[in-house]
C-alpha cells in the first residue's frame, strides 16, 4: 500500500445507529490498534472517513478523519429522535434551529472585520453552546435538583461574550423571536447517554473543520 488519503465511504439503507471498527495494523509489524466508532445515518445519506497512510519505516501513525457537515448535526438529530433518544419536539426543534443559526454564521466567516482571526470562530462559538446544551440535557433533573439542566446560565454567559459583537447580530436578531422562549419551561428535554457522546462528537469534528479547538467553552476559538 502506497503513501496517500484513502475514503471509505458509508451509506444508509435506514435511519439507524451503525458501528465500525478499523483495525490499523503497523507496516512494520509492530502491533496495531482498532478505533471504533459510532454513528447516526438516514436513509438515502452518505458518511465518509478519511485515512492518511504512510508505510514508511519511523512514519506517525495513520490519521482517520471524519467528514461532518451541519446536514450530519441534523440528521444525527432526526434519527436521535426517531431511537427515543431525544426530548421532546420542541426540543428537537431548538436544537435544529442552534444547528441552522451556527451554519447561518460559517457561511459569512470570509466577511469578517477580525481578518486576523483563524477559523470561523462565531459558528463555533454557536456549536459550543449546542453541545453545552446537550450536556445539560443529558442531566438527571428532578425537584430535588431543579437547575442541574437548566439552560439560562449558559444562555446569559453567552450573551455576555458576545452580543455587542456585531458578527453574531444575526444569531441573535433569529434567536431572540424564536418560540424557543414560550416553549423551554414546559417541553421535555432529554438526551440519552448515547445520543449525547454520537452527536457531540460529530459537532466536534465539524468545529475542527471550521478552525476551532474542541473541548473549550464558547467563549474560547
Amino acid at each position: 500500500m502506497s503513501k496517500d488519503t484513502y475514503t471509505i465511504q458509508f451509506i444508509g439503507l435506514d435511519n439507524c445507529k451503525y458501528s465500525v471498527n478499523m483495525y490499523l495494523d503497523g507496516i512494520g509489524g509492530e502491533p496495531g490498534n482498532t478505533k471504533q466508532f459510532e454513528a447516526y445515518i438516514t436513509s438515502g445519506t452518505t458518511q465518509q472517513y478519511s485515512i492518511h497512510l504512510d508505510p514508511a519505516p519511523g512514519a506517525p501513525a495513520p490519521v482517520i478523519i471524519k467528514t461532518v457537515t451541519f446536514d450530519v448535526l441534523r440528521n444525527d438529530i432526526s434519527v436521535a429522535k426517531n431511537l427515543s433518544q431525544l426530548g421532546d419536539d420542541k426540543f428537537v426543534r431548538s436544537l435544529s434551529k442552534t444547528i441552522d443559526l451556527a451554519e447561518k454564521l460559517s457561511a459569512v466567516c470570509d466577511k469578517r472585520k477580525h481578518s486576523k482571526d483563524k477559523g470561523c470562530v462565531p459558528a463555533v462559538a454557536v456549536l459550543k453552546l449546542f453541545v453545552r446544551r446537550l450536556e445539560l440535557a443529558n442531566h438527571k433533573c428532578d425537584s430535588k435538583n431543579p437547575k442541574a439542566c437548566d439552560e439560562d446560565k449558559d444562555w446569559d454567559d453567552f450573551s455576555k461574550a458576545h452580543r455587542k459583537d456585531h458578527d453574531y447580530d444575526d444569531f441573535f436578531k433569529d434567536w431572540d423571536r424564536d418560540e424557543w422562549h414560550k416553549h423551554k419551561k414546559t417541553c421535555k428535554r432529554y438526551v440519552s447517554d448515547e445520543a449525547l457522546k454520537i452527536i457531540s462528537e460529530d459537532t466536534q469534528w465539524l468545529i475542527k473543520s471550521l478552525g476551532g479547538e474542541a473541548g473549550k467553552g464558547h467563549g474560547n476559538r
